[in-house]
Parts: structure tokens; C-alpha cells; sequence
């Protein structure tokens, strides 16, 4: 990694930490802050948890899916240069 990588991470990093505390600022309490103050509703809640399940299971599964594609590639790319 150069200067110029350390230099994005690191703002990335610190923008994001920044932008937390910015943000939770008026939270008083810790119940508030995991719960939202209990006003959230079920479908929210539920729908959040869907999307976030949905997200990893893309980004895992979609990576393995390109890899086993390339690899099949490669071997009929090789087989036809043989024949």
C-alpha cells in the first residue's frame, strides 16, 4: 500500500468515527441509543434485518460465484488452445 491508500483508509476511518459522534451527540442514554427509544415498529426492525442478512450473503456468495466462473473459463480458454 503507498502513502496515498494509508491517507483514503484513514480518513474513511476517522470520518466515520467522526460522523457517530456527531450524530448520537444527543443521546442521554444507552437504552435510547439501542432501542430508539422504543419507537421503532416491528416491520422496520424486521426489514432491517432481512436487508442486512441479504447484503452479506450477496457479498459472499456473488465473489464465489465469479471465481468458479473464472476458473471454468480458464479451463475451456486452455482446452481450446491445445486442440
Amino acid at each position: 500500500m503507498n502513502a496515498l491508500d494509508w491517507v483514503v483508509l484513514l480518513g474513511t476511518m476517522v470520518g466515520i468515527a467522526a460522523y457517530g459522534a456527531w450524530h448520537t451527540r444527543h443521546t442521554d442514554h444507552l437504552d435510547t441509543y439501542l432501542k430508539g427509544s422504543k419507537t421503532t415498529g416491528w416491520f422496520t426492525i424486521g426489514v432491517s434485518v432481512m436487508a442486512t442478512q441479504a447484503s452479506a450473503i450477496t457479498f459472499l456468495s456473488i465473489r464465489a460465484r465469479v471465481l468458479r466462473a473464472a476458473w471454468a473459463s480458464c479451463r475451456i480458454i486452455s482446452a481450446c488452445r491445445w486442440r
